[in-house]
């Protein structure tokens, strides 16, 4: 459908004008409406044809976007006031808005939502040309791949128009992300490639949406890092009647070269030209990423030197993982708060569009994609093991690995079939830290790349019963049959596409000693490619038309792991094609992290509601469980001291690790039995045959009973870390004589089955199953990957149906409470849960016979901020939080060094 003749051309810009006018009028499209124009249409199109016209016009215009959240300090609005007086020329933003809109690039619903958005981010930066306003801090919260260099290039252009006069945006830490982020701002906002010593410069399509031709002045290009050589640096910031823009890696040598260039400009003084500092990937490059903290504290130092140089300044950093060294690295809150880089005046949540393929359509539990899209693997750990040396021998690849590189094939006959050979199309093989272990899985990828090329070339002509007597070929019918069966194509035809979907595929190695992915060369016909590296291809490089993602990387680095998710983005036409390879624990931890990380965007909701300022939200990110683990995974590198504050506040605290020793359960459970036979009878009007409720339990009766159990020190909210004390304990013992003085107790159990009247006294009633235990250091993990060992409904125990009804009203809210945060919130008495329970069939290594028993608690809303307390922290607690720290640097690591 490329070659569109005039007359239909004609036709369908005519029908987008029409729609573009009514969504512009805020209009929703009636059902229908696109495949009635498009069929009722004077023109006799193929039912191919039409099927793509109608996908590319629905696209278009049934994407919606909303405008997200927002918490503020200290700010004077002045943007509109400006706007008015007519005393902003928005140039650069007419610009981009157009390109945007008549060259069809984005959804007329989500370039109004971004100019709205991105208004509000100016507006909160200040005032480039009101002097006295100093320095503005802010944060923005987008989400992996979402379009959050979109948002940063709209604001760049109005930030230019309003008086922002030098630009500089901090582009991750390696070269290609940095190159590739280069290419970005030429096409929205410079207009034309960023080349030095060019003879002739090339233009940008953007330009042909430009009334005059202006450009800004450019010290970085395509191919360059800051150097003081650079041709757009031969004259000073005052020489140039147009904004500047720098676009630098996060690296201490040419950021260091930018800073002394500046003190020159400034001439012993600070500079009158206004600053805005966009610091992409914000949590990047911090102490919670690094291995050596001292590295960053030098790239985080020149940053804020370079801020200093500026008399007007703003500082804006964008991120989708918020546990970023601004929030939780301070030793103590009054540091945090204190900190040059933390966004004191403004957090901005962004949320995505509607067509967005994100963690809540992957991850979660109820996500539309996650049976189709995720593919658990399991025959990794003898050949490619999660942690492993860089000197790993590898004799073959995993057989899931082979198999997703054939699906990836099938892949790209398929959006060959449905007219899309020519576009961008990606597999990453994300398996391992070390670049040496990346170039022997690229020799063993490259070798079964080229069976499967030879397969299609000598088969694929064939008919298809003579075709599948090739081996290759029989595995392609039956990855076809278990993948794609319901895109309704024949696998004959599938047969016919196989060689030209195989033969342009070429594997690379994409990390720090070479490797680019050259998409803006191969625009027109499409770069194939199966892309294998580790860091490099884990924070903010995009791989266009990723389709089928293979990861193997520890589970337990939460938000770096998040930002390793690549696939999540925009796949217009070929979601159903899309496929994840990855472990059950890596899946589990991903839904974990979602869970997390859509938490803390809601916090921003509620505390927006609420009239709350970013420091608020600071410390309810520094109290959040994710936040701690980071935290103390990090600092236990070189300290056995971990100060925190947690909030253990309408949570569901479940105890999912135990100790694996027969003794130890034992003991529990007559801690458990001692327990229940002192609180008399049940509550009548609250047992029901899924449980047995004790109402008005004297708390001090539950903190002995906690105290006098024992979890898994690797369990970091239960386990003892300190002496006798747990972080609950001690938030529990703050709380002893008024919001958790008086506890409901209740056993849950199920509804049916032999009941057992041998475990509590009194008391009979089936045990629960738990099949899925798993054996870790530290302990036995109930529930496998999950940190779980109640069922899904046991947080409603208790409550009366009013309260039902209320949490399952928040839990539909938009922005409302998920999960059992929503009946915890209900609460007016906390929930102790005893979980007593067998495995079903041990898992290897369990030493626990008989009935297992665990804790877990239900906790209202509260009332007291959270104490902080410094922990002497026990090895093996420390031990585990030093695997959730492994770095995902080592062989990566001169990239924090290089110039």
């Amino acid at each position: 459908m490329q070659n569109l003749d005039s007359e239909l051309a004609y036709f369908i810009r005519k029908l987008g004008q029409t729609f573009a006018s009514e969504v512009s009028q805020g209009a929703a499209l009636p059902e229908g409406a696109i495949a009635s124009s498009v069929l009722g249409g004077p023109f006799q199109l193929t039912e191919e044809e039409a099927g793509w016209l109608i996908r590319e016009l629905e696209q278009s215009f049934t994407t919606t976007q909303t405008r997200g959240a927002s918490v503020i300090s200290d700010h004077k609005p002045w943007l509109r006031e400006r706007r008015e007086a007519g005393e902003i020329d928005f140039y650069y933003w007419g610009r981009l808005q157009r390109y945007y809109l008549e060259g069809a690039v984005l959804p007329p619903q989500v370039v109004a939502t971004l100019d709205t958005v991105t208004d509000e981010i100016l507006d909160f930066s200040g005032d480039p040309t009101k002097p006295g306003v100093g320095l503005r801090r802010g944060m923005v919260m987008g989400h992996v791949q979402s379009g959050k260099t979109t948002n940063y290039s709209a604001l760049i252009c109005k930030a230019a128009d309003a008086g922002y006069k030098t630009i500089i945006l901090l582009a991750g830490i390696t070269n290609s992300l940095r190159s590739q982020t280069q290419e970005r701002l030429d096409d929205t906002f410079i207009g034309k490639k960023s080349v030095f010593h060019a003879m002739a410069q090339e233009p940008l399509p953007i330009q042909t949406y430009a009334s005059i031709k202006r450009f800004p002045a450019y010290g970085t290009s395509r191919d360059q890092d800051f150097t003081r050589g650079a041709a757009g640096v031969f004259f000073g910031l005052d020489a140039h009647s147009e904004p500047m823009i720098f676009i630098t890696k996060k690296n201490k040598a040419p950021l260091g070269r930018l800073r002394d260039w500046l003190i020159e400009q400034g001439h012993g003084a600070r500079i009158a030209s206004p600053l805005l500092l966009i610091d992409d990937e914000a949590d990047n490059a911090s102490i919670n990423t690094a291995k050596d903290p001292k590295a960053t504290t030098a790239i985080n130092g020149v940053i804020r030197q370079i801020l200093t140089l500026f008399d007007r300044r703003s500082y804006v950093g964008y991120t989708a993982t918020p546990f970023a060294n601004i929030f939780i690295d301070p030793d103590t809150e009054d540091a945090m708060l204190e900190d040059d880089l933390f966004p004191k005046h403004f957090i901005k949540a962004l949320d995505p569009p509607s067509n967005y393929v994100g963690a809540s359509r992957v991850f979660a539990e109820d996500g539309d994609l996650r049976p189709t899209m995720t593919v658990v693997v399991k025959d990794f750990e003898a050949l490619l093991p999660l942690r492993h040396k860089s000197d790993l021998s590898i004799a073959a690849l995993p057989e899931s690995l082979l198999t997703a590189m054939r699906v990836f094939v099938l892949g790209r006959a398929i959006r060959i079939l449905r007219g899309q050979g020519d576009s961008h199309c990606s597999m990453m093989v994300n398996v391992s830290r070390f670049n040496a272990v990346q170039e022997k899985v690229y020799g063993l990828v490259y070798a079964y790349l080229e069976t499967v090329k030879n397969a299609a070339a000598v088969s694929g002509g064939l008919r298809e019963a003579a075709a599948l007597g090739d081996p290759v070929i029989a595995a392609l019918k039956v990855d076809f049959d278990r993948e794609f069966v319901a895109t309704g194509i024949p696998f004959g035809d599938i047969l016919k596409a196989l060689r030209d979907a195989s033969t342009s595929i070429v594997p690379i190695t994409v990390n720090m000693k070479g490797g680019v992915l050259e998409y803006s060369r191969n625009k027109e016909k499409g770069l194939h490619v199966i892309a294998i590296g580790g860091l490099a291809l884990s924070r903010g490089l995009t791989l266009e038309g990723l389709t089928v993602s293979y990861i193997l990387r520890n589970t337990a680095a939460s938000d770096t792991l998040m930002q390793m998710a690549r696939w999540f983005g925009y796949r217009p036409d070929y979601e159903d094609l899309c496929r994840v390879y990855l472990p059950k624990a890596s899946l589990d931890h991903y839904q974990e992290i979602h869970e997390a990380i859509e938490e803390l965007r809601s916090e921003v909701r509620r505390m927006q509601e609420l009239g709350l300022t970013p420091e608020h939200f600071g410390l309810k990110v520094r109290q959040s469980p994710t936040a701690i683990r980071i935290t103390a995974a990090n600092k236990m590198r070189s300290a056995t001291q971990m100060t925190v504050a947690q909030d253990y506040s309408v949570r569901h605290l479940e105890g999912y690790i135990l100790v694996n020793d027969d003794k130890v359960n034992r003991a529990n459970l007559e801690e458990v039995q001692g327990f229940t036979s002192g609180l008399g009878l049940p509550s009548s009007s609250m047992t029901d045959d899924q449980a047995i409720v004790w109402r008005g339990v004297a708390g001090t009766r539950v903190l002995a009973l906690l105290r006098g159990f024992s979890f898994s020190s690797a369990h970091g909210d239960l386990g003892l870390i300190s002496g006798g004390s747990s972080l609950f304990t001690d938030y529990f013992a703050d709380r002893l004589q008024d919001e958790l003085s008086e506890w409901d107790v209740a056993v849950p159990h199920p509804r049916s089955g032999t009941p057992n009247d041998n475990v509590l006294s009194g008391q009979s009633f089936p045990l629960r199953q738990r099949r899925t235990g798993t054996i870790v250091e530290g302990g036995y993990r109930v529930t496998g990957g999950k940190n779980r060992v109640a069922d899904p409904d046991d947080a409603e125990i208790g409550l009366n149906d009013d309260q039902l009804a209320d949490a399952r009203a928040e839990k539909g809210r938009e922005g409302g409470l998920r999960g059992d945060k929503a009946f915890c919130a209900q609460r007016t008495r906390p929930l102790l849960l005893i979980h007593l329970f067998t495995t079903g069939g041990s898992p290897e290594g369990l030493k626990i016979e008989g009935p297992i028993v665990s804790l877990s608690f239900c906790l209202p809303a509260t009332r007291r901020e959270a104490v902080a307390r410094t922990y002497q922290v026990n090895a093996v607690y420390r031990r585990q939080l030093e695997f959730e720290a492994d770095s995902e640097a080592e062989d990566d690591e001169a990239i924090l060094e290089e110039g």
